[in-house]
């Protein structure tokens, strides 16, 4: 009990601290701008239809667009990009505790970032929606023309696309918005740990440059169609959903990969040399 306190206070610590970084205040301000902007294309579509909308569709249809994604995780960098937040006070707390100690705070605080985050962009999409829906299981005509919408007419016109019917075929509403939530919220913990490792081998702007590398890459393997070998895809839910409990199996492949990351830094803070990476 008295090692997950120690966790925990540290954990609050960097939260504290980070808080009052202008970077991370910055970061959640942009991803929220970025995806506002998917978000006001879909509500203007919905507008013109003349009928309501699911609440929580929003949020569901703007986090399938893979442009979306694209642009989110570049917030989410800008949040956590100081990994793995050396200060002039971590060696405090590493006297008073141990590496292995810090190293649990420092990944739970990226793990409550992460979910802040994505909390933070599911509460605005759906406040934006009450003027223009419902709360219920039921998917709304506008979503369903959306997906039914083959030869991308309403995509064209309206820069929003859903082609995931598979999903409105599989799930209801409430359930489609937390599996999209718990899709998210994992692929930038994932994102999130994969940065921390670069990190404790590299210096920062390498860390954030393999990233995002990744993440480009991953956006141009999905628009190829090889959504197979993007993690980028991996993050919506819809190429996963068959009926069957596919997305089940791609969230144990993420929570796998994200255990893999943990270990590995693990092992590597044993390594680093703390007097090298304190930030000024």
């Amino acid at each position: 009990m008295g090692r997950l306190k120690q966790i925990f206070y540290m954990t609050k610590t960097t939260f504290l601290e980070e808080w009052h970084n202008k970077r991370v205040i910055m970061g959640f301000l942009l991803g929220m701008a970025l995806f506002g902007y998917w978000l006001n294309l879909f509500l203007r579509y919905a507008s013109d239809m003349g009928e309501p909308v699911n609440i929580l569709e929003a949020f569901i249809v703007v986090e399938h667009h893979h442009k979306s994604i694209l642009f989110l995780v570049v917030g989410w960098l800008l949040i956590i990009s100081d990994a793995p937040f050396i200060k002039r006070n971590t060696y405090l707390s590493l006297y008073r505790s141990s590496r292995k100690k810090w190293e649990s705070a420092m990944l739970q605080y990226i793990m409550a970032q992460a979910f802040l985050y994505v909390a933070s962009i599911a509460v605005v999409s759906v406040a934006a929606s009450l003027l223009y829906g419902f709360f219920g299981n039921m998917w709304s005509s506008p979503v369903y023309d959306l997906a039914m919408d083959t030869g991308n007419d309403l995509g064209v016109k309206y820069n929003i696309s859903f082609p995931w019917a598979n999903v409105m075929q599989a799930m209801t509403v409430p359930q489609a918005f937390m599996v999209t939530f718990a899709f998210l919220f994992l692929y930038l913990v994932l994102v999130g740990f994969l940065l921390y490792v670069c990190n404790l081998l590299l210096k920062e702007i390498y860390g954030i440059l393999i990233v995002f590398s990744i993440q480009i890459s991953g956006y141009l393997l999905q628009q190829e169609g090889f959504t197979h070998l993007s993690f980028m895809a991996k993050a919506i839910p819809g190429y996963a959903i068959d009926g069957n409990g596919g997305q089940w199996k791609a969230l144990v492949l993420f929570c796998a990969i994200i255990l893999i990351l943990a270990l590995i830094s693990f092992w590597l803070i044993g390594w680093v040399d703390f007097k090298d990476e304190v930030e000024g």
